[in-house]
């Protein structure tokens, strides 16, 4: 009898729920990198700009582009990847910029910014962001890195994002031209949208380039099917 009552009482025992997968925590570098993965576009700054342009001004445009920012698997690098890929004018449009952020991690997987890399093939990647495996074997022979100087290093976060600035006087690299140039860099983060921008001066102080070339940075919206 005691032996039934036992088998019964096991049997009717509700199994342990599975433990919930918890939330990344605010500061580590996987909350950090959320805020800035998803499709993006510019498109609604840009038919603004449009409609308000005057025929006879200017000094500045801003370009369309459609941006995907995906989470990719690239252990050789790190374990937060991003994989970015904007595209002029169309989200199928012609690629424009290809980079990769990798988060840095510090104690309590705490996250000081994160490190920007081009392709030396960057062909070979165009379109695959949501391909398994597809950036699984880079390693940084792969890659052509920034300096140790140009983190993109996290600021004092907003309420609801993050602003990630380059301001280093150290972060200087080689422009196409060969001449060394000093780069600054501007991102702000939020659930819905992100901003960006970026300059470049001569050693000496006077401007080589700002992109956008305007006074206001790019504004990209998250795209419906990502809200």
């Amino acid at each position: 009898m005691i032996a039934l009552l036992l088998a019964t009482l096991a049997f009717a025992e509700p199994e342990t729920a599975p433990q919930a997968q918890a939330e990344p925590v605010y500061g580590t570098a996987a909350y950090r990198a959320s805020f800035l993965t998803g499709h993006f576009s510019n498109a609604q700054q840009y038919e603004a700009w449009q409609n308000d342009a005057q025929p006879d001004v200017p000094a500045y445009e801003f370009d369309l582009y459609y941006a995907t920012h995906a989470r990719v698997e690239a252990p050789g690098l790190g374990e937060h990847v991003i994989y970015v890929e904007w595209r002029s004018g169309a989200a199928d449009g012609p690629v424009s910029r290809q980079r990769l952020w990798v988060f840095r991690e510090g104690e309590e997987q705490w996250s000081t910014g994160f490190d920007v890399f081009k392709f030396r093939d960057s062909e070979a990647f165009a379109g695959r962001a949501d391909e398994d495996g597809a950036f699984a074997s880079l390693t940084a022979e792969d890659l052509i890195g920034y300096p140790e100087a140009c983190l993109v290093e996290t600021q004092s976060p907003a309420h609801a994002g993050y602003y990630f600035t380059i301001e280093s006087n150290d972060c200087i690299v080689t422009a196409e031209t060969g001449d060394e140039i000093r780069l600054r860099a501007s991102l702000r983060g939020h659930r819905h949208f992100f901003t960006y921008r970026e300059w470049a001066s001569t050693l000496e102080g006077e401007l080589v380039y700002q992109f956008p070339d305007a006074p206001y940075p790019y504004s990209f919206r998250r795209l419906p099917d990502e809200d």
